[in-house]
């Protein structure tokens, strides 16, 4: 039978990454004071700009650099960190993750290839538990389209999944790997209605992470021929 490779996101595709960040703030109010917690955002959106991604530890750092300690003291500080290096992520899994993730490695090999800043994203991936669920197969990239190649050829396969739910990140990989690769939308997040650019189709479509267990073998070879 053809082999099947599973490229998985985890922000709001594994992992409800708008709860985590709202959470997060909630927690982040009742430690610095609203000003403060709107000041920690500012950066945080600064530093997206700037890198293009996510960097928790980065925006962190920037936070107590721009911070006097006459208003905000370095145990302060450690609280602030804490609310994001602590944070219980295997509360905030999808429905059904964990199950989904069973089904793919009976069928397949699933892989994380997540993208961010690459010391928060491991954490959230191992203490949410979703790496010891694929057996370790973790890859993390700050842009992970940039790096399809050598995802190959970490996992070779007869047929790639890409399960995420950002549509330019399924837009992206299609363009380079063209039919090699069956392109998977979770709607979910906060990129659910936004839409594809230049007509673009994916070959599959889920409203939640849990209707992935009941996609067949054959539709995710052969999402056309299924699609009819």
């Amino acid at each position: 039978m053809a082999t099947l490779v599973f490229w998985i996101d985890v922000d709001n595709t594994l992992l409800d990454n708008d709860t985590i960040k709202e959470r997060q703030n909630e927690a982040l109010h009742a430690e610095v004071g609203p000003q403060l917690a709107q000041r920690y955002w500012d950066i945080y959106e600064e530093v997206r700009n700037e890198r293009k991604v996510v960097d928790i530890p980065l925006a962190l750092e920037r936070f107590r650099e721009h911070i006097a300690l006459s208003e905000m003291d370095d145990l302060t500080y450690q609280h602030v960190h804490s609310i994001f290096t602590n944070f219980p992520f295997a509360d905030e899994l999808y429905p059904h993750v964990m199950e989904t993730l069973d089904y793919l490695n009976r069928i397949g090999q699933p892989v994380i290839v997540s993208d961010g800043d690459l010391h928060y994203q491991a954490e959230k991936i191992v203490n949410s538990s979703i790496a010891s669920a694929v057996d370790g197969r973790v890859l993390l990239f700050v842009h992970k389209q940039h790096h399809l190649a050598e995802i190959s050829a970490c996992y070779p396969a007869d047929r790639y999944v890409v399960i995420d739910d950002k549509p330019q990140i399924l837009v992206d990989i299609k363009k380079i790997k063209g039919d090699t690769v069956t392109t998977l939308f979770v709607k979910q997040g906060k990129y659910a209605d936004a839409g594809f650019t230049d007509g673009f189709v994916p070959d599959l479509t889920v409203e939640q992470i849990g209707d992935t267990r009941f996609i067949t073998p054959e539709q995710f070879l052969h999402p056309q021929a299924s699609a009819r």
